[in-house]
């Protein structure tokens, strides 16, 4: 159970840009900041959409944390998927505009570990690898007189991450079952090198885990029609909708929430082939896991959607008036 006097530093890689779960995720990470339960010390957007690290700002600010640091992949390019939600939630808010000096996530990445204690970060990784790539093969700078690797080793106790496929789901007639997961399939060679090269252990929520909880049908009740997060759920799915629930589950995950509703595979390596598909070996002392709902997807859904539908507990404040982060990155 998380100590709740001493709440969890977070760092967050996001792909926030055409699924709406990564913005689920976020709403999620500071539902469990409010209690407590975590503390969100950045994210990092591993998409070059132009309208994700606005929209990050935007439901940073939504929540009272405007001054929250969001770097992102570069250069950035408005050829990446229709970003409906991204897009529209930015001009629904023109203070979020993305600032002319975006700070490269992994700036922000080596920033956050820098100033966090030895053993104490767990990283939550809902999206793609090249960050947490160029991570590893960042080196000393300003922030940090160490390489990234080195930075990775000492500050970062847990890494979550939603990827992979490890089994079959509960209710296949929703859908096909995928070969190859999207955060995996994305850049093969990325997958390769992050599953191989990350030190320490990580845990995994694979395709399978969180496909029937669907979260966010109550989002028009829960936190009404003007929420960001409202917005973005019913353009990217139609209100009332939902969406299934990945990277909601993986945050909760990381906080050590749904105790008794999830649990982790015998250790064991990931890997991935060219196809991208998932290859996973068991094996004593091995430095993966992954993760396993045994309770109803209903179950699990009730208890992400409490924490996705909760209104902000600090003070919504303008999103311009974060200028710290802008002004510690020019």
């Amino acid at each position: 159970m998380t100590d709740h006097r001493h709440p969890v530093p977070i760092l967050i890689e996001t792909d926030l840009c055409d699924d709406v779960d990564d913005a689920g995720a976020l709403a999620v990470a500071h539902a469990l900041a409010d209690e407590g339960r975590v503390r969100i010390l950045g994210i990092g957007i591993n998409t070059s959409g132009h309208w994700s690290h606005s929209a990050a700002r935007v439901v940073n600010g939504y929540y009272g944390r405007p001054e929250l640091p969001v770097g992102i992949l570069h250069p950035t390019t408005d050829a990446i998927g229709p970003e409906d939600y991204a897009r529209a939630i930015t001009r629904m808010h023109p203070s979020a505009a993305t600032p002319d000096h975006m700070p490269p996530a992994v700036d922000v990445l080596r920033a956050a570990l820098a100033d966090a204690d030895d053993g104490s970060v767990t990283l939550v990784s809902i999206g793609y690898f090249g960050n947490l790539v160029a991570l590893l093969d960042s080196s000393a700078d300003a922030a940090a007189s160490v390489s990234g690797r080195e930075l990775v080793r000492a500050k970062i106790a847990r890494t979550v991450v939603m990827g992979g496929v490890f089994g079959r789901r509960a209710r296949p007639e929703r859908g096909a079952e995928p070969i190859a997961e999207t955060n995996f399939a994305h850049d093969v060679g990325q997958t390769a090198r992050f599953l191989g090269e990350w030190p320490g252990p990580i845990d995994f929520i694979g395709w399978e885990t969180a496909a029937d909880v669907i979260t966010g049908r109550t989002l028009p009740l829960t936190q009404g029609d003007d929420s960001p997060v409202t917005i973005a759920y019913a353009l990217h799915s139609g209100k009332g909708t939902g969406r299934p629930s990945w990277d909601l589950l993986a945050v909760m995950l990381s906080a050590s929430e749904l105790e008794g509703h999830v649990e982790w595979s015998e250790q064991g390596t990931v890997a991935v082939d060219d196809f991208a598909r998932t290859l996973w070996t068991a094996s004593a002392g091995g430095p993966h896991r992954y993760a396993k709902v045994v309770s109803s997807a209903e179950q699990v859904a009730d208890i992400i959607d409490d924490h996705l539908g909760r209104p902000p507990r600090q003070p919504v404040r303008s999103i311009s008036a974060s200028t710290s982060e802008v002004d510690a990155w020019s």
